[in-house]
This record gives C-alpha cells, structure tokens and sequence, in this order.
C-alpha cells in the first residue's frame, strides 16, 4: 500500500515538471515566433504598425531615443526592435530573458543600440543620426499576458548645408539652398518676378534656387529668407537699380548733351579763327618811294620824331 502510495507521488511529480518543461517551451517557441525575419521588407511590417506609428523627426547628427511599450521587466519574455529599410534587409536586435542573450541580425555599422541593459530598459538609441536611419522601426514585447507592440515613424531632418545670395552676369540674382530635407522655402523682400527651380538628390536630399530678375525688385537693399524645419536664415544684397525708366533717362541724357557740346566747340573754334585773321593794310599812294612796312610806320607814328621842344627864356630887367 506505502508502495503505490510512493509511486503515485512519483508520477504526479513527474506530470507537474513535464507540464511546466512544455509551458516554458511553449512560451520560448512563441517568442521566437514573434521575431520578424530579416527578409521583411517595410511593406511587409505589420499594417498596424504602418496605420498607428508615432511620427518623430530629428535633426541629422543628433541623437533619438525610441521607447518601447512601458512593462515590467520582471514580466517579459523577449524583446525585439525592427527596423524596416526599402531597398535592403531589415536590422533586427533581440533580447531573450530566460536565455540572458542578445542577438542581432543586418545591424552591424548602423548604431543602433539599447540605450542601456536591455533586461532593465527596451529604449533604442540611434547615435548619430544619419539620414539612413530614416523609416519604420517596430518594438515586439512578449509577456505571459500577451504581445504588445509600439511602432515609429522616424523622419530625418537635414539643414542645407550650403546657401548663398549672389548676382549673376546675365541680369538676375540667385538665392540657394543647397541638399536641405525636406526642400527649404525661400522669399523676397521687395518682391521680384522670380521662378523657383528644385532638384533632387539620390539620398532624397533637394536643392532648391529661386532666380529673379535683378531690374524687377526697383530697390537697392534685397532680402531673401530661407525657411527650413532646422532653422531660418536670411541673405541680403546691394546693388544699384537698373530699371528701363533709369536707362532711358540716362539716354535722353546723353543724347541731349552730347550735340550741345558738339555745337558750343564748333563756335568757340570759329571765334579763335576771327581773332586770329590779319587786318589788310593800305596800299601805298604813287610817288611815294617804297619803304618797308615797318620804316614806314615807325616814321609816322613815332613821336619821338615829331615832337619838338621849346624853352623860352624870360629876362628880368
């Protein structure tokens, strides 16, 4: 009797730890299911994800930290963090509690880190931000309660590196904003007849120009602002107006003055010539001997040779 007894004590002990071996089985095997393969692709993410991710923007070259669904960590099975890239195999990084493992899959070089232990904290840390991190990122957290599932959007912000205000030869002014994402915004003050034109870059990076003509603006001080999610700049230029109306004054000019000119030398010219003619001189009288001109006048017009003195002499008696 005390052996049966025995027996069936066995066999019920034995029942209980083949039943607890298969649940932790059971819940191993789940949570494997849960990680996503490395082939998904971000059209293949879970539509939910896709509809109810958070939207996050960061600026390039800083650091973002993405937070999975707040849980005990007494609690969790596996946590696993996807990120979902267009043209190549998605980045994955796991953690398996009663394992103690980490594992990752197409992550090496992106730095895409936990942002501390994993079994204390299921945060992503991405630093710096590149703007190939952009895309979806999906948090997977296995519970005994069930799955629980936190999704983002992470958009890249990059201020354009290069921006500048210039005139160009051929009449008009160019403002740039050069590889910004998304395209910077630009204006004028004054307003001009400007046409923008954008261009862009295989890293999804644009350029954007906005060209005016310079005689449009009728102004010598022109502003042009640039509008961008990062921050916003503004360029200024001076330079004189060349308008029509300027241009046709300034030929009226001329043309007036120049004629004028033309005239006044031609009579100032003709009055130095009068001046300068000799005036003709009489034509000696017949029975005058011939002398040279200027015995001739130097004999009449000399007073030397005509004057004569008288001194007269007063006696006193």
């Amino acid at each position: 009797m005390e052996m049966n007894s025995f027996w069936k004590s066995f066999d019920l002990m034995l029942l209980t730890l083949l039943i607890s071996f298969l649940v932790v089985e059971y819940k191993s095997t789940e949570a494997e299911a849960q990680v996503p393969s490395a082939n998904m692709s971000a059209a293949q993410m879970s539509p939910k994800c896709h509809t109810n991710a958070t939207k996050v923007s960061v600026q390039m070259n800083t650091c973002v930290v993405l937070s999975c669904l707040h849980y005990s960590s007494k609690e969790f099975v596996m946590a696993t963090w996807t990120k979902f890239s267009r043209d190549k195999a998605s980045c994955i990084i796991a953690y398996r509690k009663d394992k103690n493992t980490t594992n990752e899959t197409n992550c090496s070089g992106t730095r895409i880190t936990w942002e501390s232990e994993p079994e204390k904290n299921f945060s992503l840390q991405i630093e710096p931000v590149t703007i190939h991190h952009e895309g979806y990122y999906q948090c997977d957290l296995v519970t005994p309660d069930g799955n629980f599932q936190s999704c983002y959007n992470l958009s890249v912000l990059v201020p354009p590196p290069v921006i500048n205000l210039s005139e160009e030869e051929n009449g008009t002014v160019v403002c740039k904003a050069a590889a910004g994402k998304p395209a910077a915004q630009i204006s004028w003050d004054p307003e001009g007849v400007c046409f923008t034109v954008k261009e862009t870059h295989h890293n999804r990076t644009v350029t954007v120009k906005s060209i005016c003509t310079r005689n449009s603006f009728n102004a010598s001080n022109v502003n042009c602002f640039i509008s961008h999610l990062t921050g916003n700049r503004t360029l200024f230029i001076n330079f004189q107006v060349h308008s029509f109306q300027t241009s046709s004054k300034f030929l009226f000019w001329i043309l007036s003055v120049i004629p004028l000119g033309f005239v006044g030398l031609f009579f100032c010219k003709k009055s130095s010539w009068c001046r300068k003619c000799p005036k003709p001189e009489a034509t000696p009288g017949a029975g005058e001997d011939e002398v040279e001109p200027y015995a001739s006048y130097t004999e009449k017009s000399n007073p030397l040779y005509d004057c004569r003195t008288e001194v007269k002499i007063s006696t006193t008696s």
